[in-house]
């Protein structure tokens, strides 16, 4: 009886897993394999069961060609004795024969295995519906397929990009020459910011009298993520949900604001999914994000349309299937997720046709120059089960990892955007900071495992590629045990955070492409969610400050957040890097958006401003925290005097217990000699200089 009920609590709880976990009943091979692959990198099989190296022959695992004859190719075995790497084979269709004696099981517990594949010189266009449903009725077959998941949701290093006024705030992006649009954008006097369903214009060309010049109303349908501007274009982006047809579009909404107070409606142009992110750069937008078909009805003999769906408001105003020649899969991939790219002519009030390609393998992270996209996705290891505690009827978990991260990139030129090729390094990518280009060269900056894992600890890694991706050059296994927690790359130096009980700032030389070096190390207490640069010696980190604790049960110390943080770093001496000054902020509990998004920070290069929006709390009794007030904090900034705070600009409470969110500070900008807190409903104007209050509108 004590039995049947474990059995019936263990599939109780494994029915409420979520949708990664598979049950393995019998030790049958399963294969796990991309479709195509690039002449100039390996194509792989990896395997659920191990290989024997000395099975390994001519007779036991080799290739076919289109004709079923036997071609030559090198075949070797992998680290994790899973994976088969096939290399040297000219472009073509081809079969991989693995016989079941190859197999360390062997015999009835093994299956021969015979995987298709196909090698290409360049990326092509999917040529018929035929293939596309032969791509899609491949991962139906392979259950161990990759699993993919959304992350949060990345310089020529200059902080500032060109603003759209030469005195008035400007979005915060990563490098000079391509915007990234923001919550809230600033032209001529006027500001504009997301509310809920609709976007409002505030004049704050006297910002005594600050007045509500206009309001786009947004369908309720649609929600708006970040506005940018280009000329005299707004451009709106967000997601509309389509009831009727069951599907989300990622939308790109245009006005012509060359008369503020009364914005016109120009166009919309959309892609079916979800938005991952938008860069502006040489006259040109681009909507980038994923869409993920519901290909699980071919299994029911469902007669679908496997093509993702676009939508142009200059065109038929209905929505239409992206042509097969729009299609390609990408190279050494599998994965039912489209990444889809539209790129739009924004000259002559963007009246030139959207250019949308869809390909195979979806993404979760992007960097942009103004001359390449590169678009990344984590790899997951899925291949090791994990045995429950208490295995009933030889049911294993299966918890996939990500391990290794794959890189794409195109070369883009306007509305052209040219497939360069694909590679694949160790560890995973926090965020668009820890990527950069320099010279025509891509730097990233990965962790591999996890820092919860004693047996196999995790590491950290900085890469460098050349134009074509392949690799120049490494810096391996940085600060063992920890993870990366922030990075900055500036020209030829390189910064990264990692954290695990005290937060090492690295200096990583990489003017030498072959040969990057760390040149210095600084170890202080907390750890930084962002890196700013102040000059070329120096930077600004914002974060946490963090202390120690014990665990009278495990018996062992742990790491807990306190208040805020924000540290200048000297590291004109690049060996010897130092803390110059810091700032405690706040208490425990409190917090700041610019701490997970850089847009968020304010800057001002007259008065040497950096300032952020803030809520403020305290440690109370026990592990309670009491509000104290919200609004935003503005700091000058110097190599001299260090980080000093001009501007308190918070709303104390008095007895509220947690922040008011119409009141909340989203963004803090300036125009002139005016510095401007905008928040849900209300809009506040200050002195610059002193941050004596001007004015107040209250937006309904």
């Amino acid at each position: 009886m004590k039995n049947k009920w474990i059995a019936i609590m263990v599939i109780a709880i494994l029915a409420i897993l979520p949708g990664i976990i598979t049950l393995t009943m019998t030790p049958t091979v399963v294969a796990k394999a991309a479709s195509v692959s690039m002449a100039t990198k390996s194509w792989q099989a990896t395997f659920t069961k191990a290989l024997k190296e000395s099975k390994i022959t001519e007779e036991t695992v080799y290739v076919t060609n289109s004709k079923d004859q036997k071609v030559e190719a090198a075949i070797t075995l992998g680290e994790d004795k899973k994976t088969l790497i096939v290399s040297d084979l000219a472009p073509g269709n081809y079969k991989l024969h693995v016989q079941k004696d190859a197999f360390v099981l062997g015999g009835s517990k093994a299956s021969s295995q015979v995987i298709s594949f196909t090698i290409i010189e360049k990326l092509e266009a999917v040529k018929s519906e035929r293939e596309l449903q032969q791509y899609f009725d491949t991962l139906l077959a392979n259950p161990d397929k990759e699993v993919k998941y959304d992350s949060s949701r990345e310089m020529e290093s200059k902080a500032d990009s060109p603003s759209v006024s030469s005195n008035s705030s400007m979005t915060n992006n990563q490098v000079e020459g391509v915007e990234e649009g923001d919550l809230v954008v600033v032209k001529d006097g006027f500001i504009y910011s997301v509310k809920e369903h609709s976007i409002t214009v505030v004049d704050a060309t006297n910002p005594k009298n600050l007045a509500l010049a206009a309001t786009l109303k947004i369908e309720d349908s649609k929600y708006i993520s970040k506005l940018a501007l280009y000329d005299h274009l707004l451009i709106a982006i967000g997601d509309k949900y389509l009831e009727k047809a069951g599907t989300s579009m990622s939308t790109a909404t245009l006005y012509d604001i060359s008369n503020p107070k009364s914005p016109k409606f120009l166009r919309e142009v959309g892609q079916e999914g979800y938005l991952q992110d938008i860069r502006i750069t040489n006259d040109t937008l681009y909507l980038i994000g994923n869409m993920f078909p519901n290909y699980w009805a071919l299994r029911d003999n469902k007669t679908i349309d496997l093509k993702p769906k676009t939508y142009d408001s200059r065109g038929t105003k209905e929505f239409q299937s992206l042509p097969l020649e729009k299609i390609s899969i990408l190279p050494n991939t599998l994965d039912g997720t489209y990444s889809l790219i539209t790129a739009l002519d924004l000259k002559n009030g963007a009246k030139a046709t959207a250019n949308t390609k869809g390909y195979l393998g979806g993404s979760s992270g992007l960097y942009m120059s103004e001359d390449a996209l590169y678009l990344t996705t984590p790899v997951y290891d899925g291949s090791a089960a994990v045995p429950a505690e208490n295995r009933i009827m030889d049911m294993r978990i299966w918890m996939p990892r990500a391990t290794n991260t794959q890189i794409f990139k195109w070369n883009v030129d306007g509305t052209t955007m040219n497939f360069v090729g694909n590679t694949e390094v160790k560890g995973t990518v926090l965020n668009q900071y820890s990527m950069d280009e320099y010279k025509g060269n891509f730097r990233v900056v990965t962790t591999e495992g996890n820092t919860w894992d004693e047996k196999n600890i995790s590491r950290n890694h900085l890469f460098i590629l050349d134009k074509n991706l392949k690799e120049l050059g490494t810096v391996q296994d940085l600060a063992p045990g920890e993870k990366v927690y922030s990075a900055r790359f500036m020209g030829e130096k390189a910064y990264v955070v990692t954290f695990k009980q005290v937060d090492p700032l690295f200096v990583i030389d990489v003017a030498n492409p072959k040969k990057p070096t760390v040149l210095g190390e600084l170890k202080i207490p907390g750890f930084s969610n962002y890196l700013h640069p102040l000059d070329e010696t120096h930077l600004i980190g914002i974060g946490y400050d963090t202390e120690q604790r014990y665990d009278a049960f495990s018996k062992r110390n742990f790491t807990v957040t306190t208040n805020m943080k924000m540290s200048l770093f000297d590291v004109s001496d690049f060996k010897n890097p130092k803390e110059q000054s810091s700032v405690k902020i706040g208490g425990k509990g409190s917090y700041s958006d610019v701490q997970y998004n850089p847009k968020a920070l304010f800057r001002n290069k007259e008065y040497n401003y950096f300032g952020f929006p803030v809520v403020l709390y305290e440690a109370g009794k026990g592990d309670e925290i009491v509000f104290k007030g919200q609004g935003a904090q503005i700091y000058e900034i110097t190599a001299d005097k260090g980080i000093v705070l001009k501007g308190n600009i918070i709303e104390e409470s008095t007895d509220e217990p947690y922040e008011n969110w119409d009141q909340l500070v989203q963004r803090v900008v300036y125009i002139g000699d005016a510095l401007y807190t905008v928040a849900h409903k209300e809009v506040k104007s200050y002195q610059l200089k002193d941050f004596q209050p001007l004015d107040k509108l209250i937006i309904k």
